[in-house]
């Protein structure tokens, strides 16, 4: 089986990869960003005096209302820390036993024949086709099919004929 481009990312075009290593290094730093505040209370809990400039006044007010900040900052990472969990919880509820990487089973030529109700030499004419134009009403139904190149012939003008699916 061919190696797909995500298990083997040396497939990739190079411009591909290093693109995607912007990406990732610029999300990577928005997400250090976000936490930011909530390290720079860690730090300033644990006795770091490099944030003091912003904390001038050291009043039981201003202490209390660091405390309110604190809850804030923590109870907007439990809301979306559990709505994350909640989400990859139900995602993986959902599709525990789906087998997602299956190829479709292939249709059979009599089957397409019943479907756009066309005789079945018809149908296998028109799957040879390598190009063609197909005809639709409002109801989606085929009414013709413009086949404009057979596979193999070279000559276009030779392969070039209309055949009519509507009964």
């Amino acid at each position: 089986m061919k190696n797909l481009i995500f298990e083997k990312p040396s497939l990739a075009p190079r411009s591909s990869r290093v693109g995607w290593a912007f990406v990732t290094a610029f999300f990577w730093v928005v997400w250090v960003y976000l936490w930011m505040p909530l390290i720079t209370l860690c730090m300033w809990a644990l006795g770091f005096d490099a944030y003091s400039d912003y904390i001038q006044d050291r009043s039981s007010h201003k202490m209390e209302e660091m405390s309110h900040l604190f809850v804030v900052y923590l109870s907007v990472i439990a809301v979306l820390g559990g709505g994350l969990l909640a989400w990859a919880r139900t995602e993986f509820i959902r599709f525990r036993d789906v087998q997602r990487r299956t190829r479709p089973l292939p249709t059979e030529v009599a089957e397409l024949a019943i479907f756009a109700q066309v005789a079945t030499a018809t149908m296998i004419g028109l799957s040879a086709a390598r190009r063609m134009v197909v005809q639709h009403d409002a109801h989606g139904r085929f009414l013709s099919a413009e086949i404009l190149e057979h596979v193999g012939l070279e000559d276009k003008a030779d392969a070039r004929q209309i055949v009519a699916l509507a009964s």
